[in-house]
């Protein structure tokens, strides 16, 4: 099955508009006000792969920037969090000061644009883990479904009564090349993107995985908000986009194993009857430090693991599992 990038009517089919792909705005009351643009990737086979983030707390006057690639048995990572935002160019989220670089510059709003990341990383996992090396990542990206959206955020600690909150997540196919120590090497593969703005109330629990494979994309989150309870929610593509409105999970974590941190079961059910059950297996992972968003600052167990997932009766895919736990005191 060969997706082609959605019609107009296709990306507008769940809410989202095309001004939605740019800033929006927030209210000044709100310490912790959110917006952010999140992408991931893998090629066919899982050797390469990573996910990247820019973000912004308008409030905080910081922005915020993660890359993580995975290659060839390697792991390296970008992380500043505590960017000043007076640096961001932010119509395009470009930033261009002291050996960093990063943009997002949209081709059409919803349906194309072109990531680049460059700067240097330290390697996380590998032969020369603790290194800082050179990293470039170019990468045209290009939906394969319609911005999938639950409409205005309801949810305790990320609802506006004044301004608009909401988010959508999107299931796109990436091309490029990926540059680490100056060995550049083509990339061509799936993954999901997201953008969200609200406000974030950030000590909460929660998993997500994101799929994407020739016959089948899927997003399946559900979340715990202390004295509010659970919410599941997400999207399930195969010839058409489809609501999830319930999602279970049932896993196993071995904290004591970055790289292989989580194993198990999803369950998800769409609006229109449809079910969705899967082995999920990790390919590998890494920690990611998110200490700077909890009021007041802790560490969580917070993985995003690279997953091999079997869906009932279907071949194998692959996809994001990202989770957050608070474990221990």
């Amino acid at each position: 099955m060969t997706r082609t990038e959605p019609t107009s009517d296709e990306l507008t089919r769940f809410g989202i508009q095309p001004a939605d792909e740019g800033l929006h705005p927030f209210d000044p009351a709100v310490e912790w006000w959110n917006e952010s643009w999140f992408w991931d990737w893998y090629d066919a086979d899982g050797t390469n792969a990573g996910h990247c983030r820019i973000g912004i707390h308008p409030t905080q006057q910081r922005a915020w920037i993660w890359l993580y690639v995975w290659r060839a048995g390697e792991w390296l990572a970008i992380e500043e969090t505590r960017l000043p935002l007076a640096d961001l160019d932010q119509p395009r989220l470009g930033y261009d000061r002291w050996g960093l670089r990063f943009g997002w510059d949209v081709a059409r709003p919803l349906a194309r644009g072109h990531l680049h990341v460059e700067g240097y990383g330290r390697v996380l996992a590998g032969p020369r883990t603790g290194m800082v090396l050179p990293v470039t990542v170019d990468l045209d990206v290009t939906a394969i479904g319609p911005p999938h959206s639950m409409g205005k955020a309801v949810a305790e600690g990320h609802a506006s009564e004044r301004y608009p909150a909401s988010r959508f997540e999107q299931p796109i196919t990436v091309a490029g090349t990926v540059a680490i120590a100056g060995d550049q090497r083509p990339l061509a593969g799936r993954g999901e993107r997201d953008h969200s703005w609200g406000p974030r109330f950030w000590n909460l629990e929660w998993t997500f995985l994101a799929l994407n494979g020739e016959r089948l994309c899927a997003q399946c989150v559900e979340a715990r908000i202390p004295d509010v309870g659970r919410f599941a929610v997400g999207y399930l593509q195969r010839d058409a986009m489809a609501t999830i409105t319930e999602v279970r999970y049932d896993l196993a974590y071995r904290d004591d194993d970055v790289a292989r941190t989580v194993a198990g079961r999803v369950e998800a059910t769409t609006e229109d009857g449809g079910r969705f059950a899967a082995r999920i297996e990790p390919v590998t992972g890494t920690e990611i430090d998110i200490t700077h968003c909890f009021a007041p600052p802790r560490r969580s167990v917070y993985r995003r693991t690279l997953v091999r997932v079997t869906p009932e009766g279907e071949a194998p895919l692959l996809g994001w599992l990202e989770s957050n736990r608070f474990v221990g005191g």
